[in-house]
């Protein structure tokens, strides 16, 4: 394991033992599963988080390779892969109960839906009744699903879909299989009964979803805030999700109308996409003032569209 702390200027620092603190960004490489980690402290800059973006990308493409799969997590959100990292480290410590406790459900969730490796035992007969009661919280976990080696992948498999990953049920899909309750004749609920079981399930499911949107809305809102526009650029548009926005004149943004239909190019905007834990937070139209150019400081945090489109474009095995 290697582990280096990315400063303001971007550059590394060689660290001999790993400390996660809230005021530093950490790269974490891991040379034995080819993975490498971009870990950010609660307290730090949204600037220096995408400085540690950067400079991940830059030392992946510089002494790893393509071979080796980005990821990046903040303190207190760490995923079950992090942690799993963790656990072959002996630094579990680093992070709290809840962490541990929210990964661990995740482990032991993935190693009994893992289409490789679940044994005839583990499948449920079709004339038994399964009734699994998840909780609530439950529903909300969620992690990249389990990878291995290519080597071990049939060779058709190899060639799907992200690097490195096996082609399996999400999470969240299997979560819903094991929810179904299989149930005999005398067992089914009144219509009247069903219907109103149906209702309230829809209801609560909508307002979830709403209160699930109003957050990722407003995270985007804080991330464009924090990193304001380049020097000598000004944000024209901003699209999050399918909606279209403008930045008004008090810092805030302002949802337009519904757009026309048609398609729409412009030579005349510079396109900004910001991307975060593993969600495109947003992707801007920027006008750019007579003769602008990047600042150093947008330099450092910006980076080449090239190394995104690596990312798919790579063979395993």
């Amino acid at each position: 394991m290697r582990y280096l702390e990315v400063h303001e200027d971007g550059s590394l620092a060689e660290m001999t033992e790993l400390e996660l603190s809230s005021e530093k960004v950490l790269i974490l490489v891991d040379e034995e599963d080819k993975k490498m980690w971009l870990w950010k402290g609660s307290s730090c800059p949204i600037r220096k988080k995408f400085i540690g973006s950067r400079a991940l990308s830059d030392l992946r493409k510089k002494e790893y390779g393509f071979a080796y799969v980005p990821q990046s997590c903040d303190q207190g959100d760490e995923t079950a892969e992090f942690v799993t990292m963790l656990q072959k480290i002996s630094k579990t410590d680093l992070v709290s109960d809840t962490v541990m406790n929210r990964a661990q459900k995740i482990i032991d969730r993935q190693s009994r839906i893992n289409v490789f490796e679940e044994s005839q035992e583990d499948i449920p007969s079709t004339t038994a009744t399964v009734s699994t009661s998840i909780p609530d919280e439950d529903v909300q976990l969620k992690d990249r699903p389990a990878q291995v080696p290519s080597s071990e992948l049939p060779s058709h498999v190899a060639k799907m879909g992200a690097p490195g990953n096996r082609p399996m049920p999400s999470i969240l899909s299997a979560l819903e299989s094991e929810s179904i309750e299989i149930k005999s004749a005398e067992e089914t609920l009144a219509p009247t009964e069903t219907a109103e079981v149906v209702t309230s399930t829809s209801e609560t499911a909508v307002a979830t979803e709403a209160v699930k949107k109003d957050n990722v809305l407003e995270k985007s809102f804080t991330v464009l805030r924090d990193l304001g526009a380049p020097k000598g650029f000004y944000r024209d548009l901003v699209i999050i999700g399918n909606k279209v926005y403008t930045e008004t004149y008090t810092g805030g943004f302002e949802e337009l109308d519904e757009p026309p239909e048609g398609i729409f190019f412009s030579s005349s905007h510079v396109p900004r996409m910001i991307c975060e834990n593993g969600l495109v937070r947003a992707i801007e139209f920027l006008k750019p003032e007579e003769g602008a150019e990047l600042s150093e400081e947008d330099e450092a945090i910006a980076q080449d569209i090239e190394d995104l489109l690596g990312m798919f474009e790579i063979e395993v095995g």
